[in-house]
């Protein structure tokens, strides 16, 4: 399949209609369009989507997700898409058919002709060549999507060799581009940043690992296996009811009745979560106005920031009181620490008093010791002059002579001692440390009460404003719109849950009920047939994701290879299969797996290319890849490796949008132009208006400099 043609009209940036024509030549496959930051490059990717999805774009990519609920909606988001001078211009026209006429219909035209309609409408149209559509043979493919701004409109057309079909009419649209064309689900691989896809290696959160398993299924060819399982146990089910007695065929007609009603309500309940959805986006994008207009009034503080000063202010009194009571302590002791000398004098009294109190209770026992040691010494062989000596050596080192002078003056009990030894060795060690900690807490303490004082005065007076009164009552009454809102979605889920769970359960049942049945003869050998095709389908489904499994590895690893100059950095790839999820792990030489989070930028962007590369390979689809930001974060020589090896052979037909000289030398386009077949530059002529410009694949550069050139001296 190949995009051979493009027309864009009056969307964002491109002012009126704008084509562009791609080649189909397999052998100059790739397509260049290139265009300064703000000219329309992103805008162009943007048409695509667009004009293939329609509001089902959110489910695309996050970045359209967050686009629409940033704009407040579909509708709104659309009010902004339209070429904003077109709008301006052409709105001017209206307004003046509008004055000279009562009614006006979208058919009613201006003097030149031109239809109210167009005036107020901007579109997109992709011409795609090469498609396989079965049963259906065709040359050419033509999907156009228009939107009026007048009546927030949306029409879809696609037109088979130029005319419409049945089939499309049949299924619907939406249905036919996702079953024929490319699914929403996996237009993120054909529709990639290659600056952006570093995200590939950065899931970790089980429902991002089912959302991608889910689209990995896409991809492989798996889930349209799935779904014809499904089908097949639904036609057993059916022939089961038929063929049933009349009162197990009551009970299956009640049972499906009840799958039917609940289904139903389902479907009802989505629909109303999705409006509720919509109401919610509304509803804070007023509120979000309204805060914008409460920072303009000089009052960008909400209600829980006012509640949350009310409470630090109290918290900060409570420590202020406890600081103060610490220092109300600290306070007591000051006149001693101030007398740090007669502190020490009465420290030294009390220790004199200690050691005269020692000797008086130890003279006793020494005097019983000192006699036993004289009848000891009397033993020895001593002339009695020396053993006089001795006795008098020995009573004056263990019974010093106490001064008759010497009286006790503070005579402390052990715990007035003890307390006093307390007190002193806190005055000497940490009380002046303490003291100045303690201030300085108290200072800062107080310091950030009276900034939290200010504030919350200030605060306080601005919300007495009437103005800002007003426009707060407004908001709250937003807000708690949107609370109601949102209990009212959160009980429609449960009510969803319980019907999904209450259908399962009568799912079972009606399985376990047809079980007991008889099959009527002519239906016998349908049913056995079916039950052989399901029991086959299971087994092929387990050998194709073991098939796909391994040969999905195989494509990793070799893309790897030949991406990264680090040769076998990663030496061995897993494809975990289970249940429902499908994960990817990465194996050094070691065997030991790979931390994605461990590798850099450029590497996490190789492994998401290499990955993005085996799964189109793997996939059947043969859509065109467009590439936007291509060679973000590589070095030079993976550069060379991708713009060799993986843009030219990514798909049957590619389109880079890439910034020269920045993302894009030209010496790495050299490498590229044996296989480029075509080049544009997007010219951006002033007034939100920006033009297709064709040049010589060769010729690239120097038409990019001659228009910088211009551009600068004007």
């Amino acid at each position: 399949m190949f995009i051979e043609r493009i027309t864009i009209k009056d969307f964002r940036v491109y002012k009126g209609v704008n084509v562009i024509t791609l080649g189909t030549d397999p052998t100059h496959n790739v397509s260049v369009i290139s265009g300064n930051n703000g000219f329309g490059k992103t805008s162009l990717l943007t048409s695509l989507v667009w004009c293939l999805y329609g509001k089902l774009m959110a489910d695309v990519d996050e970045r359209y997700r967050k686009e629409i609920y940033e704009s407040g909606g579909y509708k709104r988001y659309c009010d902004k898409i339209m070429n904003r001078v077109s709008w301006a211009d052409n709105g001017r026209q209206i307004k003046e058919l509008q004055e000279n006429h009562k009614t006006l219909s979208s058919m009613e035209r201006n003097e030149n002709g031109t239809a109210i309609g167009e005036l107020a409408s901007f579109s997109v149209s992709i011409r795609l060549t090469k498609t396989f559509i079965p049963s259906i043979p065709c040359e050419y493919v033509e999907i156009s999507r228009k939107y009026n701004m007048l009546d927030n409109a949306e029409e879809v057309a696609i037109l088979l060799d130029g005319r419409p079909n049945e089939l499309t009419k049949e299924v619907g649209s939406e249905i036919f581009i996702n079953d024929f064309i490319l699914p929403k689900e996996i237009a993120k691989f054909f529709f990639f940043d290659a600056e952006k896809i570093v995200s590939l290696a950065e899931i970790k959160s089980i429902d991002e690992k089912r959302t991608l398993s889910q689209a990995y299924e896409e991809v492989l060819g798996i889930k349209k296996y799935h779904d014809l399982k499904d089908n097949l146990e639904n036609l057993r089910l059916r022939l089961r009811k038929k063929s049933s007695s009349v009162a197990d065929r009551g009970k299956l007609d009640k049972i499906k009745k009840q799958i039917e009603q609940n289904k139903r309500l389902l479907a009802l309940n989505d629909e109303r979560i999705r409006k509720k959805d919509d109401d919610i986006v509304f509803r804070k994008h007023s509120s979000d106005k309204c805060q914008e207009q409460l920072i303009r009034e000089g009052s960008a503080i909400t209600l829980d920031e006012l509640k949350d000063f009310r409470e630090m202010k109290d918290h900060l009194s409570e420590e202020l009181k406890k600081l103060k009571l610490k220092l109300k302590d600290l306070v007591e002791l000051a006149p001693f620490a101030i007398s740090s000398e007669k502190m020490s004098l009465i420290k030294n009294q009390l220790e004199l008093e200690e050691e005269h109190s020692k000797k008086e209770v130890s003279e006793a026992f020494l005097k019983k010791k000192i006699a036993a040691i004289k009848r000891g010494v009397k033993k020895l062989p001593l002339k009695p002059k020396e053993s006089d000596q001795l006795f008098e050596i020995i009573e004056n080192v263990l019974l010093p002579e106490v001064s008759e002078d010497y009286r006790p003056l503070l005579d402390f009990s052990i715990e007035q001692q003890n307390r006093f030894n307390s007190i002193y060795d806190h005055l000497a060690n940490s009380y002046s440390k303490h003291f100045r900690q303690l201030t300085s807490d108290l200072k800062r303490q107080q310091s950030a009460y009276n900034i939290i004082i200010k504030k919350l005065q200030d605060a306080e007076s601005k919300e007495n404003d009437p103005v800002i009164r007003t426009i707060r009552e407004d908001k709250n009454a937003i807000d708690a719109e949107i609370k109601l809102l949102e209990n009212e979605k959160i009980e429609l889920m449960a009510q969803n849950i319980h019907l999904q769970n209450e259908t399962n359960n009568l799912a079972s049942q009606a399985s376990e009920l047809t079980k007991h049945v008889s099959v009527e003869d002519i239906d016998k050998a349908k049913d056995e047939t079916a039950v052989r095709l399901i029991q086959e389908l299971q087994d092929f489904i387990n050998k194709l994701k073991g098939k796909k499994k391994a040969s999905l590895e195989s494509n990793i690893l070799r893309q790897l290879h030949l991406l990264m100059h680090k040769t076998h950095y990663v030496n061995r790839v897993n494809v975990l299969v289970i249940g429902d999820l499908i994960d990817i792990e990465l194996y050094d030489k070691k065997n030991e797996i790979i931390n994605k989070d461990s590798l850099s930028k450029g590497e996490q962007q190789l492994y998401a290319t290499a990955l993005l590369k085996a799964l189109i390979d793997e996939s059947n689809i043969r859509f065109p890849v467009f590439i936007d930001s291509p060679l973000q974060k590589f070095d030079k020589d993976h550069a060379r490796n991708i713009i060799v090896d993986f843009y030219p052979n990514v798909a049957g037909q590619v389109i880079l949008f890439p910034l020269l000289e920045k993302e894009l030398n030209e010496k790495e386009y050299e490498l590229l132009i044996p296989r480029v077949g075509n080049a544009y530059l997007i010219n951006h002529l002033g007034d939100y208006e920006s033009r297709f410009k064709q040049v010589q694949p060769n010729e690239l550069f120097q038409a990019y400099r001659k228009n910088n050139d211009y551009v600068y001296q004007h």
